[in-house]
């Protein structure tokens, strides 16, 4: 693998959740949008981002991981910004926490009439990207 990396920036309207240089980075999310991976010298590219996780492999062979929430990735000239509408970082969350809201996400996609199935989805998914990256660290 070349030695090349890209300066990557993650932010948040409250935070910035990583800014540096990396070899690449992987966006891993649910739905339409699927998983990608940039390296150096990746074309230029504009993509949506659902909810998931992103994985971060810095020059010193160590990674960074953290949940993404929605928003935008921009790559250009071995630069990218993810511009995500929320995040954590695996310290940051609470596993019980998570568990429950699984669990209540769960009972409410069995629910019938009245039910905001894509609000249950999004609850469902923003949960289990969180109990993901929490076993990861």
């Amino acid at each position: 693998m070349s030695d090349k990396t890209i300066n990557l920036k993650v932010i948040t309207p409250v935070s910035v959740l990583f800014e540096g240089e990396a070899k690449s980075f992987i966006v891993k999310t649910r739905g339409e949008v699927g998983e990608f991976a940039v390296l150096a010298d990746h074309i230029p590219m504009t993509a949506s981002i659902g909810i998931g996780t992103l994985l971060i492999n810095l020059p010193d062979g160590s990674e960074k991981r953290t949940t993404l929430f929605g928003g935008y990735c921009v790559v250009q000239n071995n630069n990218a910004v993810i511009i995500a509408e929320a995040g954590e970082k695996p310290e940051e969350i609470d596993f019980a926490r998570a568990e429950e809201a699984k669990k209540r996400a769960e009972e409410r996609l069995k629910g019938g009439e009245g039910l905001d199935r894509n609000r249950a989805e999004q609850a469902l998914y923003r949960s289990i990207a969180r109990l993901e990256l929490y076993k990861s660290k």
